[in-house]
């Protein structure tokens, strides 16, 4: 199972993939891309498509859920309460 980690900072969000393995833990497949730095989301983009096992199915969920999260972070300003 693959999921997204998020660094939720006041100047940046930061955006990590991991794979999940029952019984031991997540390894990390990415480093954290730091978005407004650098576009995070390309970043992220380019990495699922190096990992040819990932589906193109996945890739999409994983791209959703990382805008989702980098537009709730722009609407809050990075505040966590907002």
């Amino acid at each position: 199972m693959l999921v997204l980690k998020f660094i939720w900072m006041e100047k940046n969000i930061g955006i990590a993939l991991d794979q999940l393995v029952p019984g031991y833990g997540s390894i990390p497949l990415s480093p954290y891309y730091f978005w407004p730095r650098k576009d995070a989301w390309e970043e992220l983009r380019a990495k699922l498509e190096e990992k040819e096992w990932i589906s193109q199915k996945q890739m999409i969920i994983l791209l959703n859920q990382a805008t989702d999260i980098i537009n709730l972070w722009q609407q809050g300003g990075g505040s966590l309460s907002a």
